[in-house]
Formats: structure tokens, C-alpha cells, sequence
């Protein structure tokens, strides 16, 4: 599943909770609002650490991959260089 729909999914849900604990709420209308305020900036605090970790764990192997090719790009080059060399030789 993408990141994108997942966040999505999370903030329809999250405001779906809101509005039905807000229209079945038992308690004093105050008392409710601070306790919906008090959840939300949790579950804000709770997704902004776990977004950091999903992105972190996204990135690694992008960088792995990016040394992989710089290392495959410079033997490359020098196989390349060789095989010149090799052609001028045979050539004079």
C-alpha cells in the first residue's frame, strides 16, 4: 500500500471517530472537545514519528543502491580504459 493512501485513509478515519465521538459523547461538550483535542495531537505525534521511520526505511536502500551504481559506474570505467589500452597496443 503507498504511503499517500495510507495517510489518507488515516486522517478519514480519524476524522470519522471525531464526528461520532463528538454526536455520541456521553460527557459535557468541554470535557469531550478537550479529550478529542487531547487524542488528536496524539495521533498527530504518534503518525509524525512513524512517518519519519517509514521515510528512513524507504531512503536506505535508495542510497545502497546509489553506491552500488557509483561502484559499478567506476569499474566500468576503468574495464573501459583496459580494453583501450589494449586496442592501442595491438594497434601500433
Amino acid at each position: 500500500m503507498k504511503i499517500s493512501s495510507v495517510i489518507a485513509t488515516t486522517i478519514f478515519v480519524g476524522t470519522a471517530g471525531i464526528i461520532a465521538g463528538t454526536l455520541f459523547a456521553p460527557g459535557k461538550g468541554s470535557k469531550t472537545r478537550n479529550r478529542i483535542a487531547k487524542k488528536g495531537h496524539e495521533y498527530k505525534d504518534y503518525l509524525v514519528d512513524n512517518f519519519y521511520d517509514i521515510a528512513n526505511s524507504v531512503s536506505h536502500p535508495f542510497e545502497n543502491a546509489e553506491d552500488q551504481t557509483i561502484r559499478l559506474s567506476e569499474k566500468a570505467i576503468n574495464k573501459a580504459k583496459k580494453i583501450k589500452a589494449e586496442v592501442k597496443q595491438n594497434m601500433v
